[in-house]
């Protein structure tokens, strides 16, 4: 609770999960980003912003992408330069808006992406920005510094930032073009697969990931018998020790959902339209919808083509530099040190990154501390850090559940190393600064424990 002194005065809250930052006299009951309740925000710290070195340099910024990365940069640039030409390529028909809320407009049609929109009409015309819609970039010229659309539309610039995101990869099994079978990663996917389910009777997820899960729940929502078919022996085995991923599968049967583990997706049959999936041991799994949900792969074509240094993701340093002179890189289709989390909050920060650079600033990324959320099923669901990954490790560990609420905190040398909560997550807040802070054992039991 706040004292009456500060009843009155207006916060910066932190979202600890997708990063955002929301103003208010208290924390937001929803993020507006990632949909989390006020438990998981932190309230920051006045501190000025010594990045904010203005600029009034005549350049051309160029930004490829209009999601999270690619608007922060925007943002970032503008509180800096407000007399550059700055300019966003999408190509979705929309603009960028909070990419963490589809699988929640999948299952509730009274969500418009227009609610979801990160920067509306307003700010783009207030500050200047042009956003050209419906465009797919097929080339970069970085010797004469020109972006070319397939249209063959042409926009010189002096600086470009890639923020080009990712796309689900989907294994190639036979018939994962039949009309029924979906992926989620746009708004008009979500729209597309509500419409498909309408009249359908049974579903398919595959893939039992935090998105996977949360699409399960929503085509459950829709009234349709769902199947999640993962094929690691256990749900979320990265986010979650096998205890936990066992208290989660069985509430997650509780609502319904039947699960088929450690087998993989063999064929999905059935003739022009979808009518189940076949799987590596021959057994079938019936289902008029299909929604694949097995991870993403960068876009770094565009880039590659111009011999700017590529891995799994386009590389960049520190300051989001690729390889190549006024070239950056952030978000989904970008990796500072082998790492591509494909996270919001890393797109955020990392176009914050891009941005501030590309305006002359000199900001150094704040690399983030990746943690999971899952909102479904009734339950609630947080992890952060090692939950007893390494076989080789020996850890400590403190546990509660008392058939409903899950917490375990896992230590190596009394040192805090990660945590998981189920159902309760008040203590998420808790959690997250004692994993920051590398808190001893001691101090996070009596934090954590109910």
């Amino acid at each position: 609770m706040l004292s009456n002194s500060e009843k009155s005065k207006v916060y910066k809250w932190k979202c600890t999960v997708c990063g955002e930052i929301v103003e208010g006299v208290e924390p937001p009951k929803t993020c507006p980003v990632c949909g989390v309740g006020p438990e998981y925000f932190v309230k920051l710290e006045d501190t000025e912003d010594d990045t904010l070195v203005e600029s009034s340099s005549d350049e051309k910024i160029v930004i490829i992408g209009a999601s999270g990365a690619g608007m922060s940069a925007a943002a970032e640039i503008r509180k800096r330069n407000n007399k550059c030409e700055l300019t966003i390529i999408s190509k979705e028909d929309v603009k960028g808006y909070y990419r963490p809320q589809l699988s929640k407009m999948l299952g509730n049609e009274s969500i418009d992406v227009g609610s979801l929109e990160i920067k509306n009409d307003k700010w783009l015309k207030e500050n200047n920005v042009k956003l050209l819609l419906n465009k797919l970039v097929a080339h970069i010229d970085v010797k004469n510094k020109k972006v070319i659309m397939n249209d063959k539309e042409e926009l010189d610039y002096t600086t470009l930032i890639i923020a080009s995101g990712a796309e689900v990869f989907v294994p190639p099994f036979a018939g994962r073009d039949k009309n029924g079978v979906f992926t989620l990663r746009y708004a008009k996917d979500s729209k597309a697969i509500r419409e498909y389910a309408k009249d359908k009777k049974t579903g398919a997820v595959i893939g039992g990931g935090v998105l996977g899960l949360e699409i399960a729940n929503e085509l459950k929502n829709l009234g349709l018998n769902v199947t999640v078919v993962e094929v690691a022996d256990r749900i979320l085995p990265r986010q979650l020790d096998p205890e936990a991923s066992k208290i989660l599968e069985d509430i997650v049967k509780k609502a319904g959902i039947v699960f088929k583990k450690g087998i993989g997706t063999k064929e999905i049959t059935g003739d022009s339209m979808v009518k189940g999936i076949l799987l590596d041991n021959g057994e079938t799994v019936d289902a008029d919808v299909v929604v694949v949900s097995t991870g993403v792969r960068a876009n770094s074509s565009i880039a590659e083509e111009n011999g700017i240094e590529i891995k799994r993701a386009i590389v960049v340093n520190n300051k989001m530099e690729t390889s190549v002179d006024r070239v950056y890189a952030c978000g989904d289709c970008a990796e500072y040190d082998g790492i591509n989390y494909a996270l919001w909050s890393e797109a955020i920060e990392q176009g914050k990154t891009a941005g501030i650079n590309a305006a002359g600033g000199n900001y150094i990324y704040n690399t983030i501390i990746p943690s999971t959320t899952l909102n479904a099923f009734g339950t609630k669901v947080f992890s952060i850090g090692d939950v007893g990954s390494d076989p080789n490790t020996e850890y400590e560990t403190y546990e509660e559940f008392d058939g409903n609420n899950f917490k375990k905190l896992y230590f190596k040398n009394k040192i805090l190393a990660g945590g998981i909560l189920i159902g309760d997550t008040s203590k998420t807040v808790a959690l997250t600064e004692g994993f920051e802070k590398s808190k001893n054992m001691e101090e996070m039991i009596e934090k954590i424990k109910s």
